[in-house]
C-alpha cells in the first residue's frame, strides 16, 4: 500500500520535474548581428544563427556579389551550435532587457561612422534594434557580447 501511495505522489510531482515543451527552441528562431562601417563596402561582420543551430560568421568588405558574399572576404565560418548552447543563448537574450529597447539609436550629426544591428525572430515576432554612430544601451551591448562570445567559442 505504501508503494502505491508513493507511486501516486511521484506521478503528481512529475510535472514539476519533466521539462515543458515550451522550453524547446522556437522553430522560426533567427538571430542576426551585424556590425562595422555604416557603408558596408568599407567592412562589416555578420553573424546569422538559425533554429537548428546552424549559421554563418563572416567578415569582409567591398560590394556584395549576386550571392550576398563580400568582394573581399576576410573570413567565412560555418557555425553549428547544439540545442543546449542555442537555448542558453536565447535565455540570456530573453533576460537581457533587449526586447524593451527602442528600434533605433543614432547620432544624426555623424556621417559614415560605425553601425550595427541585432534582430531576434521567434514565435512569428521580430525585434530589431539598430545603432548608428553612438554608444549603445547596456542591454544591446550585453546581447551583442553574448552573440559574439558564442561564436568565438
Amino acid at each position: 500500500m505504501k508503494l502505491i501511495i508513493l507511486f501516486f505522489i511521484l506521478i503528481m510531482f512529475a510535472g514539476c520535474i519533466i521539462p515543458k515543451s515550451s522550453e524547446e527552441t522556437p522553430a522560426d528562431l533567427e538571430i542576426r548581428y551585424s556590425y562595422g562601417a555604416c557603408k558596408a563596402e568599407w567592412g562589416r561582420t555578420n553573424i546569422f544563427l538559425y533554429s537548428n543551430g546552424s549559421g554563418i560568421y563572416e567578415s569582409g568588405s567591398g560590394p556584395l556579389d549576386g550571392l550576398g558574399k563580400f568582394e573581399k572576404q576576410e573570413f567565412n565560418k560555418k557555425i553549428n551550435l547544439n540545442e543546449s548552447e542555442l537555448r542558453e543563448l536565447l535565455e540570456k537574450i530573453d533576460q537581457s532587457g533587449f526586447y524593451s529597447l527602442a528600434e533605433n539609436y543614432a547620432d544624426l550629426g555623424i556621417h559614415d561612422g560605425s553601425c550595427s544591428f541585432i534582430s531576434v525572430t521567434k514565435n512569428n515576432i521580430t525585434k530589431m534594434v539598430s545603432i548608428a554612430n553612438m554608444k549603445p544601451p547596456n542591454a544591446y551591448s550585453k546581447v551583442a557580447d553574448l552573440i559574439y562570445s558564442t561564436m568565438e567559442k
